[in-house]
């Protein structure tokens, strides 16, 4: 009977405590019973998040080369353009004597700008022009003029490349009109690298 009395007041102690109790939530941690925002003593362990997630590798890209790189990787010597075009102005001053041999006075030519067919080409394309100038200018044949008004005659220079970069044909081609934009004749002049050691043109 003893011992059943001390078990009462301790019985009676637990169901006080558990009555006391409730169900603590997020909004008890966040604020008080009155509303007011409380800092709660113990805080739960935030999982860490790093501040830059590292992109996945992109995979890497070929790039092709463009014209303009392939020419730089095989240098055209500006020379050449020269060599094309004495060979070429020759045979037209060779085949057009009929012309400028005229015992009335001067035969006035105009000489376009020099066009460039393969946009590409590495520079060095006007030597072949000054050199189309200076040889006729120097053949005391046709009277060279700037004004395309004043002339008898007008020359088209056009260079190309009937090849690829790396293996280039270059076409030096001058074409004479007359006064009325007809067509008289065409002279051309092709240039290749010869496959050999030096790499040199003919």
């Amino acid at each position: 009977m003893k011992r059943n009395i001390m078990v009462l007041p301790a019985f009676l102690l637990i169901l006080v405590s558990c009555s006391n109790t409730r169900e603590i939530t997020i909004q008890d941690i966040m604020f008080d019973e009155t509303g007011n925002e409380v800092i709660a003593e113990q805080s739960v362990e935030a999982v860490r998040i790093p501040d830059k997630v590292p992109a996945a590798a992109s995979p890497a890209r070929y790039r092709l080369q463009t014209r303009s790189d392939r020419y730089d990787a095989n240098h055209i010597n500006p020379q050449v353009y020269a060599i094309a075009a004495t060979r070429a102005t020759n045979k037209m001053l060779d085949e057009t004597a009929e012309f400028y041999e005229n015992p009335d006075g001067d035969v006035f030519l105009y000489i376009a700008d020099i066009k460039k067919a393969d946009r590409k080409l590495p520079d060095g394309i006007y030597s072949a022009a000054r050199t189309t100038r200076d040889i006729i200018e120097g053949s005391k044949t046709f009277k060279v003029v700037n004004d395309m008004k004043e002339a008898d005659y007008y020359l088209e220079t056009v260079i190309d490349n009937a090849g690829t970069p790396e293996e280039p044909i270059l076409v030096y081609k001058l074409i004479l009109f007359d006064g009325k934009n007809n067509k008289i004749n065409e002279w051309t002049e092709t240039m290749r690298r010869v496959r050999n050691d030096d790499r040199s043109w003919w």
